[in-house]
């Protein structure tokens, strides 16, 4: 009997010490075979403060412009005031104009202006050009302009109509091409490469948007501005961490494009450390503005 007990208590023992044995395991070694979670991005409506506004920031914010220099002749000279744009060079002009095309801001000539190369001529009918005195007037009263540096440097645009991927301030003139009064900002080349990986995928999303919709809606939509605010954070690293909507546009798809636009891009490279705040977040505001022109009214614009 006493053998019985002793082999039954050996058994209790030796079960007891398997089990603890494998909670042990599971608990020390499960996480090593764990499939690792997906990286997730969140995304949040966020509705800002509706407190009044702090007492230093009565100075009007200065929105960033992707660089657009304008030829020298239409520059005025450098004056201490504070422009309402910032980008890659500080620059003043005569009167800030907009390009009437939409897209990713570029100033560029329609047609070339530089007159066709001539066979060359003789050394000797050169060097006679070079003698002429171009102050003195010709038998008819006229005096002989060159003109070529000035077609040189409109040449230095790329060809095609100009365009622009900002929503300006409406007291900026349409024009064909791009002037704007601006200050150097210290992180113009960050913000320039957001928007090289964002803009594509944010304007195919947004046409994908309007192809899917009914063509009654679709021109509903039409001739106005829809605009959805959004705040991004990054890590340090720059990979995009969270997106808060700040204001919707009040169409889905539209909110959806800038969102997922960003979130497709994912990674922003080489960000300034100098824009990392105390919460350890490098944090970017954007509007993202729609106004649909549907083809058929594209003639009456």
């Amino acid at each position: 009997m006493k053998r019985i007990h002793a082999f039954i208590f050996v058994t209790m023992a030796i079960s007891l010490l398997l089990h603890l044995g494998l909670i042990t395991g599971v608990i020390v070694f499960g996480p090593l075979f764990e499939t690792p979670k997906a990286e997730t991005i969140e995304v949040a409506l966020d509705t800002p403060p509706t407190s009044a506004p702090a007492k230093n920031s009565t100075k009007n914010e200065q929105q960033i412009v992707r660089q657009a220099l304008a030829p020298d002749k239409l520059k005025v000279q450098e004056d201490e005031t504070l422009a309402r744009f910032l980008s890659e060079q500080r620059q003043r002009v005569k009167q800030e104009t907009q390009a009437a095309d939409s897209g990713m801001t570029e100033n560029r000539t329609n047609t070339s202006t530089l007159p066709k190369k001539s066979a060359e001529k003789p050394a000797k009918q050169a060097q006679q050009k070079v003698d002429i005195d171009k102050t003195q007037p010709d038998k008819d009263g006229y005096r002989t302009v060159d003109i070529t540096k000035d077609l040189a440097e409109m040449n230095a645009l790329n060809h095609g109509q100009s365009t622009v991927g900002e929503s300006l301030p409406t007291d900026v003139k349409i024009g064909s091409f791009t002037a704007l009064n601006t200050d150097r900002y210290l992180f113009y080349s960050f913000y320039a490469r957001i928007e090289e990986l964002v803009r594509y995928r944010w304007e195919t999303r947004v046409q994908t948007a309007i192809n899917g919709m009914d063509p009654a809606m679709a021109m509903n939509l039409s001739r106005r501005n829809w605009n959805t605010q959004v705040e991004f954070l990054l890590d340090k690293r720059g990979f995009l961490q969270k997106a808060m909507i700040l204001k919707e546009s009040g169409v889905k798809g539209f909110d959806a494009a800038a969102v997922n636009a960003f979130k497709e891009a994912r990674v922003f490279p080489n960000p300034p450390q100098e824009m990392v705040e105390e919460d350890g977040f490098i944090h970017l505001k954007f509007t993202f503005t729609v106004n649909y022109v549907p083809p058929t009214l594209v003639n009456s614009r």
